[in-house]
């Protein structure tokens, strides 16, 4: 059994939950996601699709939250280029405070697609997962 060295009240009897959403090449416009409940902790943040977009410039996602920044958790990542619009891909994080600490208050996930070039008409969708701790 593994020896605990410290331990901090604010992580413990907590539970590792993913929430799940997915965003689509015709989710123009900021759509929700899921709701991280009140008092969660955001630890990590992950994409993944089959195929990157093929728009005729750039594609990117951005996930953020419903009321205040839409770019919280990432702001506009690449999924246009091979080694990161497919794939599972665990990007580098927008310098988000959201991480790490509890939530004030419930907190809805949106994520949204842009693309500029020409149209594209594969790719994605792309799955956000986002792991917190629950109480």
């Amino acid at each position: 059994m593994p020896t605990v060295v410290a331990q901090d009240g604010t992580f413990t009897r907590r539970s590792l939950v993913a929430f799940v959403g997915s965003i689509a090449r015709t989710d123009t416009a900021a759509k929700t996601l899921f709701t991280l409940p009140a008092g969660c902790i955001p630890l990590t943040i992950a994409y993944s699709a089959t195929a990157p977009s093929n728009a005729g410039t750039t594609a990117t996602i951005s996930v953020g939250i419903s009321g205040g920044s839409g770019t919280a958790f990432l702001n506009a990542v690449d999924v246009k280029t091979a080694g990161t619009g497919g794939g599972s891909q665990n990007p580098a994080a927008s310098a988000s405070t959201q991480f790490g600490v509890p939530l004030a208050a419930d907190t809805i996930v949106t994520g949204i697609y842009a693309e500029t070039g020409g149209a594209s008409n594969a790719g994605g969708p792309w799955v956000v997962v986002i792991e917190a701790l629950v109480n």
